[in-house]
């Protein structure tokens, strides 16, 4: 029967994942920091960093992913509601004769339209970072699987 590694059970293993993947400070400084064998953390770092870099990041970029589909879907039902209320205000003034109402109704329907704009425009800046999130992440993933990054 295999043991079990001692990074992945470590208490502070995330911690331990981060800090060998920054690559900031030598196997020998984490060994005394985090009271490991040199030997466990280099097997750590070939076996299962990898593995763990990939998860965190996934999780990371799968909550703000579900975060900005929430708030699009939001933008978009308030969008819709907005366009609704300001046709139907237009079309009860059109059959009143009433201009003034069609007038403020059609301005109400103009400014929402571009606040509702304005938030897409902010949450599809936000989509874009959630990309660039998702490159940088499979680029450490091709460098964490190669052995460039071993000190």
């Amino acid at each position: 029967m295999s043991r079990k590694c001692a990074a992945c059970t470590h208490p502070d293993s995330a911690d331990i994942n981060a800090q060998l993947a920054e690559g900031g400070t030598s196997i020998r400084g984490l060994s005394r920091k985090f009271l490991l064998s040199e030997d466990s953390l280099q097997r750590h770092k070939k076996r299962h960093l990898p593995q763990a870099v990939a998860q965190a990041a996934e999780v990371k970029a799968g909550e703000k992913g579900r975060d900005l589909l929430d708030r699009i879907r939001t933008a978009e039902e308030k969008l819709s509601g907005y366009e609704r209320l300001a046709y139907s205000l237009a079309h009860k003034g059109i059959r009143r004769g009433d201009d003034a109402l069609v007038l403020r109704a059609l301005a109400e329907a103009r400014r929402s339209a571009v606040e509702s704009r304005m938030r897409l425009w902010d949450l599809e800046l936000r989509v874009t970072e959630v990309r660039e999130l998702d490159d940088r992440i499979r680029e450490i993933e091709q460098v964490v699987g190669g052995d460039a990054w071993v000190r």
